[in-house]
């Protein structure tokens, strides 16, 4: 707890009748959440685009990620009340924070993972401690309360909507791409610490109880009051050992909790340890969250087995009515979890459809897309010698050259306006959210009162009923989008299918992995032998295409590029270098355009067929563009025009713009209403482990939407969004079914 005196009331300072460390509070909120929201909306698109992950891969991390930033809460609460109090804590996870997301500017994969740690666990740090100073501003029972959470959550609103815009125009339009924008959330998160350094001596506490730590979805606000009336022959039945086993079990689920989550860092890499443990980057990772911890079952059950452990115990400690009611914030948590599951998609597949799929020109006609990628300009490239430092993080913000007309002459201030939306960004969407937040919560909070004094004012279990029935309702409208996508595109293919090229049963093109066949682009690209023909449905992704492409690279050219990465590897840190190797044979049509990659740092002499790197030390994801480079020709053409061809199928922004308000208008039917129904119905001694464990739906939540993320790309799109739809029309029909019996187990509490 804080160790922060408490000065009476009429020394605190207000502003429109709230405390000056109200402000304080909201703005060091909404540059976090502007950290926060900025890194969720580039990183899966961060993974994919610019690692060259496949979705699955890039799911893998963002199920971990996001999942682990609401359970490390719970450790850093604890630890925050026994040994540092509110304010230190808070500091320590800004710094962390700041960290991860400065770390994020970096090239190398183990640095990648070592941001995502410090991210995890300054998030741990900061978030349980934030919202527990807003309630410690006021005496208990102030009706100004309720007004200072609903001013609070206007900076958890305000950083969520503008993070997206800033974030993402940055990727779109500097030189350093999305590593500007991490830089932008690490700069966000300073501006925060700052504020709340400063602000300190407003931040004036006035009593040592706290209230419970709130998640940052938008539009929510805790209602302070813990329990409804009982009457005393339903009283709560307890043993004098009760007390003593309260005090124990905070500690007790810390140290396990603990252990759990350093299992998942460390075990998730063992595989990397015992790989290679005289590398440093090897080891690195193997203390980091990487691609291997997707894989650990035994984490993932330990997690589950451990949040149930503790939920079973508190419900062993209580009895009659105040049992029903902890059963019932249990079962409420269960469908909550399936809202989560859904609504997290945001961030994760439907971040990519946003991307790839969607028609983002909103100011003009759509044009096609590049055949070439992109390549770095020059003084922004990313440079592995370990001689960035300070002039890569002042090169990065500078803006990308405009593009010429066709005159020549560079267009004027109109014309940019205009580029600017001709395409958006994809990371723009994530601030939709936020945006009808703002809108539509007063919306929401006039409406439950109005309906509550003409007596129909659903109950909890009702409101969640329709909450799971709105986003359903949401995922349709992305179901309808996918069939509107799932058009169909023809190329005539001639020649022979590359030999790494397999066909299935079903004539779909697959990849070979482990003697099995994998379809490409969920199984929707097939070949007519008699009519040598590809036949294709929906919209071919760039990074898709490239992964099929680079699949026909001759074995020997990726034997070549293996030396060369070896060699590029061994040269010595902080020193220009220099390193080549001859193709022997030359990959048929082997153009180094398609591969995107700089060319002062990438050259391929023709003349002697040397292929030079010089000062980039090659990633997984520079062999991955080479080798796109080298795939088979006559074939690589084909598919860039299925590529090109299928683009015109991409579908209309506003299937995600209907789809966001769906989901926002379930959000506000179940998320605060849920944090209110736990207030309520929680036991006095046990409502901070109760809404602990509640919190604990959205990492469950976000768990179970990288699992399901990992699917994009297996299922078609209709597929995948159908199955949402079902699951969760499911999940409301059992609710709806248990709505009565849900709201007599309350016993009395609305």
């Amino acid at each position: 707890m804080s160790t922060a005196s408490s000065p009476p009331v009429a020394e605190q300072r207000t502003f429109l009748g709230h405390p000056l460390g109200l402000y304080v509070l909201f703005f060091t909120e909404m540059w976090e959440r502007f950290s926060f929201y900025g890194m969720r909306a580039l990183l899966v698109l961060y993974l994919v685009n610019d690692f060259k992950w496949t979705h699955r891969e890039a799911s893998n991390v963002y199920k971990w990620y996001t999942s682990l930033v609401y359970l490390t809460p719970l450790l850093g609460g604890y630890l925050a009340d026994r040994w540092l109090g509110n304010k230190r804590a808070v500091v320590i996870g800004a710094i962390l924070m700041a960290i991860g997301q400065f770390l994020m500017t970096f090239e190398p994969e183990a640095i990648f993972y070592a941001a995502l740690v410090f991210l995890i666990f300054g998030n741990g740090f900061f978030k349980p401690n934030m919202s527990t100073q807003v309630g410690r501003l006021y005496p208990q029972n102030d009706p100004r309360r309720d007004g200072a959470y609903t001013i609070f959550y206007m900076g958890i609103n305000l950083g969520a909507f503008l993070s997206p815009l800033v974030c993402g125009w940055l990727a779109a339009n500097t030189i350093g791409g999305r590593h500007t924008g991490f830089m932008a959330a690490g700069i966000g998160m300073v501006l925060g610490l700052i504020f709340y350094l400063v602000g300190q001596p407003w931040i004036q506490e006035l009593k040592a109880g706290g209230e419970t730590s709130v998640d940052g979805h938008a539009g929510v606000e805790p209602v302070q009051q813990v329990g409804g009336p009982i009457s005393e022959a339903n009283a709560e039945q307890t043993s004098s050992t009760v007390p003593r086993l309260n005090r124990m079990a905070p500690t007790v689920c810390a140290i396990i909790g603990w252990v759990l989550l350093a299992g998942a860092l460390v075990l998730g890499g063992l595989r990397g340890i015992v790989a290679n443990t005289s590398s440093p980057s090897a080891f690195l990772e193997s203390l980091a969250l990487s691609k291997h911890i997707a894989n650990n079952t035994l984490v993932s059950v330990g997690i589950v087995a451990f949040c149930a452990l503790i939920g079973a115990w508190i419900l062993g400690q209580s009895q009659r009515a105040l049992r029903d009611r902890v059963l019932t914030i249990y079962v409420l948590g269960v469908f909550v979890v399936f809202f989560w599951a859904a609504f997290e998609q945001a961030g994760n597949a439907l971040n990519v459809w946003a991307d790839k799929t969607t028609n983002r020109y909103l100011a003009g006609p759509a044009q096609p897309p590049p055949l070439f990628p992109e390549k770095p300009h020059a003084e922004g490239a990313s440079d592995q010698t370990g001689n960035a430092g300070l002039s890569k993080w002042i090169t990065m913000w500078k803006l990308k050259p405009s593009r010429p007309d066709k005159t020549g002459e560079k267009k004027g201030l109109w014309e940019w306006f205009k580029r600017q939306w001709n395409p958006v960004p994809a990371e723009y969407f994530q601030s939709i959210n936020a945006l009808a937040i703002f809108v539509l919560a007063p919306v929401f909070a006039w409406l439950w009162t109005a309906l509550d004094r003409r007596g129909l004012n659903p109950s909890v279990a009702g409101k969640m009923t329709i909450g799971l029935v709105l986003i359903s309702l949401g995922f349709g409208v992305m179901y309808l989008a996918a069939q509107r996508e799932d058009l169909p595109t023809e190329r005539v293919f001639e020649g022979e299918l590359p030999p790494q090229i397999k066909l299935n049963a079903d004539n779909q093109l697959c990849e070979e992995e482990n003697k099995e066949l994998k379809p490409y682009h969920a199984g929707r690209l097939s070949y007519d032998k008699g009519r040598k023909q590809l036949h294709m449905r929906g919209v071919l992704p760039d990074t898709e295409r490239d992964r099929i492409v680079r699949d026909t690279a001759p074995k020997s050219f990726a034997e070549a590029l293996e030396k060369l990465q070896k060699e590029s590897e061994v040269q010595p840190k902080g020193k220009s270098f220099s390193v080549s190797v001859k193709l022997d044979p030359v990959p048929p049509g082997f153009d180094l355009r398609y591969a995107g990659l700089d060319d002062q740092k990438v050259h391929y002499d023709e003349s002697d067929h040397t292929l030079t790197v010089k000062d980039l030390r090659l990633a997984d994801k520079d062999i991955k563009a080479l080798r796109v480079a080298a795939g088979e020709p006559t074939f690589r053409d084909t598919i860039n025009q299925l590529y090109l061809t299928s683009a015109q199928h991409r579908v209309s922004p506003w299937w995600l713009f209907w789809f966001y308000i769906f989901a926002t208008l379930a959000e506000l039917c179940l998320s605060p209403v849920g944090l209110s129904m736990v207030s309520k119905l929680a036991p006095a001694k046990f409502a901070t482990m109760l809404m602990g464990l509640w919190l604990l739906t959205s990492f469950f939540g976000n768990f179970a939407a990288g699992a399901f993320g990992e699917r994009w790309g297996e299922w078609t799109p209709t597929e995948y969004f159908l199955y949402i739809m079902v699951l969760l029309a499911g999940a409301a029909l059992v609710l709806f079914l248990l709505v009565r019996k849900i709201t007599a187990m309350m016993h009395g509490v609305r």
